[in-house]
């Protein structure tokens, strides 16, 4: 079981989202999104893959992982998890405890995860204490459009195609408004706003909105880590308060359930320390009576992942999807909704394995 192999695959795969380019990510707009692999295998042909979070064919990500983090792993005994998580956070840590090092080691856990689940011939549900259920209910997680024709569009598609719970991520009240009337009422509508607010600006949208019944407020508050300034938008605004998927650990989450700031913790595998961490945030959120909904705007073995871990937890949480069609699918057919839902995988570690062909086209 010891690791003799450590590579990074990135991919950008083009998709059409209906609208005009969603987000620029510090780049220029584009319809791409990238899927920052790692594939790790072991002395015994046993091969596990795992995700970092990126975006805009992210070279300078992917060498970080390359030269500071695949090289530790040659000769560890994949088996030892939590070790060799911990082993790479400490050594790494001046580095950051958020970003683009804890985004490598996110993957690394999630790789080491497969191969376990695969060794012991079972999916990674199981190895999480077995499935709730066999499929989980998906949310369309809609681009930013900036314009109320394409929202509305989307939504009207979104609903077409059986989804129930739809997420805007729009910051223009007359975009919102539509969205929402086109929604209808048996449809949940969620805002998630990426952090574009001060507090002040923040509560007054909150109870502007008031009259929209949103499923919930997400990220309202720029920088998304003044917890503080959460807390008083929770307390002085409407709506229940997401956030978590711009944190690093699980100190990160017990700070905001210490100021009061979250209504729902978004932890995400490929951001928030990979499964290992997210393990001890779902324990954490339910000794405190928190809610947990994974954050998941992820198309690689994260995602996948991802369907595990909501399978394995008793409430079984909506499951995020961002809402767009792709050229080409990672795992074929197999991650694609249909009629708002996906199966969980039943094979062994994740379950899946990703398309050769897909990875040999789209690679960067």
């Amino acid at each position: 079981m010891k690791i003799a192999k450590a590579e990074s695959v990135l991919l950008s795969l083009p998709f059409e989202a209906g609208g005009t380019p969603p987000w620029s990510f510090g780049g220029e707009p584009a319809n791409n999104f990238d899927i920052l692999m790692v594939r790790l295998e072991t002395e015994d042909g046993l091969v596990g893959w795992g995700e970092a979070f990126s975006r805009n064919r992210d070279r300078s990500l992917l060498q970080t992982i390359d030269s500071r983090i695949l090289p530790l792993l040659i000769g560890r005994d994949a088996r030892q998890i939590s070790k060799i998580k911990h082993d790479l956070e400490f050594q790494l840590h001046n580095f950051g405890r958020i970003g683009p090092i804890v985004y490598g080691i996110a993957a690394v856990d999630l790789a080491l995860w497969d191969i376990l689940g695969k060794a012991c011939g079972v999916p990674l549900h199981r190895l999480l204490g077995g499935a709730y259920a066999s499929e989980v209910e998906v949310y369309a997680s809609l681009m930013r459009y900036g314009n109320v024709d394409d929202v509305v569009k989307a939504v009207r598609r979104a609903v077409d195609r059986g989804y129930r719970y739809v997420k805007l991520h729009e910051i223009g009240m007359d975009e919102i408004r539509a969205a929402v009337e086109a929604a209808g009422p048996d449809v949940k509508v969620m805002l998630d706003t990426n952090c574009p607010w001060t507090v002040s600006e923040a509560i007054r949208y909150s109870r502007e909105m008031e009259p929209l019944g949103l499923h919930w407020l997400e990220e309202p508050v720029w920088p998304p880590e003044n917890y503080l300034g959460l807390a008083k938008v929770r307390e002085l605004g409407i709506d229940r308060i997401a956030a978590g998927e711009n944190a690093g650990s699980l100190h990160d989450f017990a700070a905001m359930i210490r100021e009061n700031a979250i209504d729902i913790a978004q932890p995400d595998v490929a951001k928030t320390g990979g499964l290992t961490e997210v393990l001890k945030i779902a324990a954490l959120c339910e000794a405190h009576g928190v809610e947990l909904v994974p954050h998941c705007a992820l198309f690689g073995p994260g995602q996948v992942a991802t369907v595990h871990l909501h399978a394995a937890l008793r409430t079984t949480p909506v499951f995020e999807r961002l809402f767009c069609d792709f050229d080409a699918e990672l795992w074929g057919d197999a991650m694609v909704p249909e009629n708002g839902r996906i199966a969980v995988p039943q094979g062994p570690g994740l379950g899946l394995e990703p398309d050769a062909g897909v990875i040999a086209q789209y690679r960067i």
